[in-house]
């Protein structure tokens, strides 16, 4: 393989959006692209609902995606969405199993990395099953030096599946893929070509914060190489788990599935509700009965885009014309920027 020159240097690649991977190495090779590999995402979705992944591309390729699945539901969507745009890159209706396919142009590339897959069910009953993703993945060099690694920071807030794939080729016979995230969490993988590391996300662990690193490293000190493609993908949703500052004091909520389950500081308030889309709708009770129509009553809560904060309002009782209140809301925990150094991608 054929050497650019040995230079000492740590180089930031930033992208639109503040999207930004951080490389620190001491050689500059030229970078071999290797076919995408598959990874397989599980979905469970009820009426009106769907699941997201997000995955990093940046080189041009094609992005493959099948689902199966059984249920209730007979028709799903498929929804590619990717950077720069906000109508969807491509979309795909029918029954199982479904298949979509799109070929990422340079001019996409230089759009942006993040790219989401959603399975959306706009209809009746139920889906459980798995989504197959291919695609081109994210090129990467290592070389020369002991300290050679690639770091990929990323935001999840959502439980799911976090899984992270590298393939390469070149003298390095071993590579160390690890995973970090909140909460002194961690787990690695030291071995050959290809390598895997997988991790589902719980609503424990985005309680403790939501910034994840992948970090690929070459520990051989020999003047080893090894270049390839690093496939990752992450939960895409938002998620209302986590503790927040509100205008009714903090308030600490868990999300199963569709259902938001959770309690505030205000005369020890409790909230129940349901998710459709980015708004909570449900009820809240507080002390000292916990009944209508002083103590209880119906509220609606929406998120932001960001899924750090959300605005609303309240009633007492329900089924009336007017509301009573705002309510609004920003995140304490679980969902906070916690990358070190500003360096990372973040989508």
């Amino acid at each position: 393989m054929e050497c650019l020159g040995i230079v000492n240097i740590m180089r930031i690649n930033t992208n639109l959006n503040g999207k930004k991977i951080r490389y620190s190495f001491l050689a500059l090779l030229i970078t071999v692209i290797f076919l995408g590999t598959t990874v397989a995402l599980p979905f469970s979705i009820g009426s009106n609902d769907k699941d997201e992944y997000r995955f990093i591309v940046d080189t041009p390729g094609e992005i493959r995606v099948q689902a199966a699945w059984t249920g209730t539901a007979n028709n799903l969507a498929l929804i590619l969405n990717g950077p720069g745009q906000v109508s969807a890159y491509a979309r795909q209706d029918g029954s199982s199993p479904l298949e979509l396919r799109y070929t990422v142009t340079s001019a996409d590339v230089a759009k942006g990395e993040t790219w989401t897959i959603g399975i959306w069910n706009f209809g009746g009953g139920t889906a459980n099953g798995d989504m197959s993703l291919t695609s081109p993945g994210y090129p990467f060099s290592l070389g020369f030096t002991s300290a050679d690694k690639i770091e990929i920071y990323f935001t999840v807030r959502c439980p799911g599946l976090i899984s992270a794939q590298a393939s390469w080729a070149g003298t390095s016979s071993d590579l160390d893929l690890s995973l970090n995230g909140p909460g002194n969490f961690g787990t690695h993988a030291l071995g050959a070509s290809p390598l895997s590391k997988g991790y589902m996300v719980t609503n424990d662990d985005l309680l403790k914060g939501q910034t994840w690193t992948i970090t690929l490293e070459n520990h051989e000190r020999n003047w080893t190489t090894a270049s390839g493609t690093i496939h990752l993908t992450y939960p895409g949703e938002c998620c209302w788990t986590g503790t927040w500052n509100t205008n009714f004091g903090e308030m600490e909520l868990q999300q199963e599935g569709a259902i938001v389950t959770g309690t505030y500081t205000h005369d020890q308030g409790r909230i129940r509700g349901t998710v459709s889309g980015n708004t909570l709708t449900g009820t809240w009770s507080e002390a000292p009965t916990y009944s209508p129509t002083q103590d209880s009553g119906y509220m609606q809560l929406i998120m932001s885009e960001d899924c750090n904060s959300f605005r609303g309002s309240w009633m007492y009782g329900q089924n009336k014309a007017n509301w009573d209140g705002d309510w609004t809301g920003t995140r304490a925990r679980g969902g906070l920027d916690l990358r070190p150094g500003g360096a990372g991608i973040f989508g």
